[in-house]
């Protein structure tokens, strides 16, 4: 999924609430964004200053991101029988081609990256934003843990949450419809699929927009969607492991997810 060169515009043709949703989602991006930007607005404070990301934090994120995935793939491979069907064409294509995949996700990021990295949300996800008053307010700067709350990344991490939790908002929105037919289902699909990477690409722009006179993204556009694609891939994987231990019945979410960060020319490695 190109989801920082995608339009995030809505079409002409869309219905009203799609572009009014839309603009929100880009207002959505905005809020973040200043959020960064005010994370990364204390040089003097050292806990709060930005800081070049260096050859070993890529090294490090690779090395940690590579290792969680074969795990994952283990407890896949174990529990594979066990898993709800609708996971099992994941499982496959994920499974069969292991070794590719793990390359992959230790070839994705360059050694050097020209960005800074900086303290950031941790945890962010659409459950993190409230709508109050016509404006989005973010909330539950927890992290994932105490480790995480301190620690620096690129912005590109907390924007890679809230589009794994688009992916989550479509698939909510899937299940709770009522279907007559295989027809309608598909169709269905198809309409969530393109809100989701419409939503996505509209908030990427509108993030990048707000911080583009900083350095909390790559100057070169090929350089900032493999970077937010890795953080993608981190958050499904993450995922991945949250459901199996709690909801194995959802974790065909993030397995798809994982499946078209990964193969993003159709979903699959084939």
């Amino acid at each position: 999924e190109r989801l920082i060169t995608s339009g995030g515009a809505a079409s002409q043709d869309e219905p009203t609430r799609h572009r009014a949703y839309l603009k929100r989602i880009g207002q959505i991006g905005r809020r973040v964004a200043e959020l960064h930007l005010a994370l990364a607005s204390r040089p003097d404070v050292a806990a709060f200053a930005p800081e070049p990301v260096s050859v070993d934090d890529v090294a490090e994120w690779t090395g940690r991101l590579a290792d969680s995935l074969a795990r994952r793939l283990d407890h896949l491979a174990t529990r594979y029988q066990t898993l709800d069907a609708k996971a099992h064409p994941w499982c496959e294509a994920l499974l069969s081609h292991r070794a590719r995949t793990l390359d992959l996700v230790r070839g994705l990021l360059p050694g050097e990256i020209d960005v800074d990295k900086i303290r950031h949300h941790g945890d962010l996800h659409l459950g993190q934003i409230l709508i109050v008053e016509d404006d989005a307010w973010i909330i539950d700067f927890e992290g994932d843990g105490v480790g995480v709350r301190g620690r620096k990344a690129p912005a590109a991490r907390d924007i890679a949450g809230l589009i794994r939790s688009l992916d989550y908002a479509a698939t909510n929105a899937l299940s709770r419809a009522v279907l007559n037919s295989p027809e309608e289902a598909a169709r269905l699909m198809l309409a969530l699929d393109r809100w989701r990477l419409q939503a996505a690409a509209g908030m990427v722009t509108s993030a990048r927009d707000t911080s583009a006179a900083g350095r909390l993204w790559p100057r070169e556009p090929g350089v900032a969607e493999r970077l937010l694609r890795f953080f993608v891939i981190e958050k499904a994987v993450y995922e991945i492991g949250y459901e199996l231990a709690n909801r194995p019945d959802w974790v065909h979410v993030p397995l798809a997810g994982l499946c078209r960060a990964l193969f993003p020319s159709g979903g699959h490695a084939t």
